[in-house]
């Protein structure tokens, strides 16, 4: 009976470690998952940044080849939103990746 008890034992112990490393490959799995949808919206945002620079740039050589005064160009109300809205979505980015320095820091 020593024997039959021996391997009882054993097959109970594989299978608690089988079950052990499934869960965590899930959950990495799903870690990674998580991580990729991030990263994701990372680049939408970078190319939202992306059309918001050329914007300020195209408002601001629009305004100065129309003869503004550079102070004109500066405080302009639609440079102001934009830069507002660039900073905005800055913020966000920096959510984001502060989220996947989390998600890195638990695997």
């Amino acid at each position: 009976m020593g024997l039959l008890q021996r391997l009882k034992h054993d097959l109970l112990a594989g299978l608690a470690t089988l079950r052990h490393g499934t869960a965590q490959a899930a959950i990495r799995a799903l870690e990674e998952t998580e991580m990729l949808r991030i990263r994701l919206e990372i680049r939408k945002l970078d190319q939202q940044l992306a059309e918001l620079y050329r914007d300020v740039g195209e408002r601001g050589v629009h305004l100065r080849e129309g003869g503004e005064p550079v102070e004109r160009v500066l405080y302009d109300t639609e440079v102001a939103r934009l830069v507002k809205e660039i900073q905005e979505l800055k913020d966000t980015r920096a959510k984001l990746e502060s989220e996947i320095a989390e998600i890195r820091t638990g695997i």
